[in-house]
């Protein structure tokens, strides 16, 4: 058989900030966690750079921050790739719809899909304006304190939620609850159920709080529709019953959609177990 070979050579044109960001990466992917002073000696920059990587890798997802103020590898180090041609059927079937209701409602709207115990944001879009929230495509959340993941994971038996959440292969996965945060799940996926929407406070960044319709077209992998606010904004969202009943509309529009795409077929649903 053939040998193949791999040589790496810094490219010529190396931009040093991404290069860092990239080494940083590998350092919570190695060691899980880190502290900024560590990250500041290995790349030997100063810690207000440092700080500055540590912040943006947290904004994707790739790190988080401990009660003890280290940084650990985030939700985004661990999700699968999705086919890329999935990604880009529904980003082009969506895309219409998802812009016109940010034109109709001024508010932050973002199409996202579960992949086990995570939500991945497969496309965002953000009304003119400096004072909304801002464009998130990309970026991988846990299931169960985002919106999308809520309005998702309220479709599913509880036996399903227990496999993510409590059972032996969830404690490997680092995504076991505590009963206590179990029950919380529960009762807020059971709200989810009556309301027929997910509601997310300050959960993912204070300031910053959801909601989520779930798009679940028949034979093909399940979506949700985000609407993201101001915190302070969000009651008046939710009871303007003219932006609910559009937001509906949207659900049951791209639900049609979708489901009649024939860019779907069997092997392109996510394991979502």
């Amino acid at each position: 058989m053939e040998q193949v070979t791999s040589e790496y050579h810094k490219p010529t044109y190396s931009i040093e900030s991404i290069d860092n960001a990239l080494k940083t990466i590998h350092i919570l992917r190695d060691f899980g966690s880190t502290r900024l002073s560590d990250v500041a000696m290995i790349l030997g920059v100063s810690d207000s750079t440092a700080h500055r990587i540590m912040a943006m890798l947290v904004y994707q997802g790739f790190a988080v921050q401990d009660d003890h103020r280290r940084y650990c590898a985030g939700p985004a180090m661990f999700t699968p790739v999705i086919s890329s041609e999935r990604s880009r059927a529904v980003q082009e079937k969506a895309r219409p719809s998802i812009e016109a209701l940010t034109t109709e409602l001024e508010e932050s709207i973002s199409l996202s899909t579960r992949v086990g115990a995570h939500t991945r944001v497969l496309l965002s879009v953000v009304p003119n304006g400096t004072e909304h929230v801002p464009e998130r495509t990309g970026n991988v959340l846990h299931a169960h304190v985002s919106a999308a993941g809520r309005a998702l994971l309220a479709l599913l038996p509880e036996a399903h939620l227990e496999r993510l959440y409590q059972s032996n292969a969830a404690e490997t996965r680092g995504t076991h609850l505590s009963k206590h945060d179990y029950a919380v799940l529960l009762k807020e996926l059971e709200s989810t159920r009556k309301r027929g929407y997910s509601r997310c406070v300050d959960a993912i960044n204070m300031g910053i709080s959801a909601i989520g319709l779930a798009v679940a077209p028949a034979n093909t992998p399940h979506l949700a529709i985000v609407v993201s606010t101001r915190t302070p904004q969000l009651a008046a969202l939710y009871r303007n019953q003219g932006k609910m009943r559009r937001l509906f509309d949207v659900r049951d529009e791209l639900t049609a959609i979708l489901a009649s795409d024939d860019a779907y077929d069997e092997n392109s649903s996510e394991e979502i177990a």
